[in-house]
């Protein structure tokens, strides 16, 4: 009991402040979002997924590239950049941005790649139904991009399986963090 009135006073606070309180002091929740599933993954190998520096790495979950800093020409002439999202056999990832990351920032990934959002929930295939290979192991690869009205540091929350807080990264899109 005590930890529901912790959460709602939480979410009182943050509606009055507009400031969420630290992960520690709040309930954590997945949130919801926009959802992709194994139905509509991409095909294709990918060598060096987890260990390059280049690639954003948080346990299942790799984005090719997203690792290393994004030049701002770059955000400004395609509105973004194109980071390819691969999620380990057999895991559920869901990514939130923060809020201040939205004003300026949106996930664009499968089927929902012509709408940005700003939670997307990512559920691998089985290590049998998943058509591409990160490092030799099965993964599921979803195409798409992190949308960007302009330069800026991309802060995410990132929720693997049924973890109780999440994870925490950035990109550096444009701008370093």
């Amino acid at each position: 009991m005590k930890l529901a009135a912790l959460a709602g006073l939480a979410a009182s606070l943050t509606a009055l402040t507009g400031a969420a309180l630290p992960a520690s002091a709040a309930a954590a929740h997945h949130p919801t979002g926009a959802v992709e599933t194994c139905a509509h993954q991409s095909g294709a190998g990918f060598p060096h997924a987890v260990t390059s520096h280049d690639n954003l790495v948080v346990g299942p979950l790799s984005m090719i590239g997203a690792g290393r800093f994004t030049p701002a020409d770059v955000v400004w002439e395609f509105d973004g950049n194109k980071f390819p999202l691969l999620v380990a056999a057999g895991h559920t990832v869901t990514i939130e941005l923060t809020r201040a990351t939205h004003r300026f920032a949106s996930l664009a990934y499968g089927s929902h790649s012509r709408t940005g959002h700003r939670v997307m929930t990512f559920r691998s295939c089985n290590r049998h139904d998943a058509a591409s290979r990160a490092d030799g192991k099965p993964v599921t690869f979803w195409s798409g991009f992190v949308q960007a009205s302009g330069p800026g540091c991309v802060r995410l929350r990132i929720w693997v399986d049924r973890e109780r807080t999440p994870r925490r990264a950035h990109i550096e899109l444009g701008q370093r963090c």
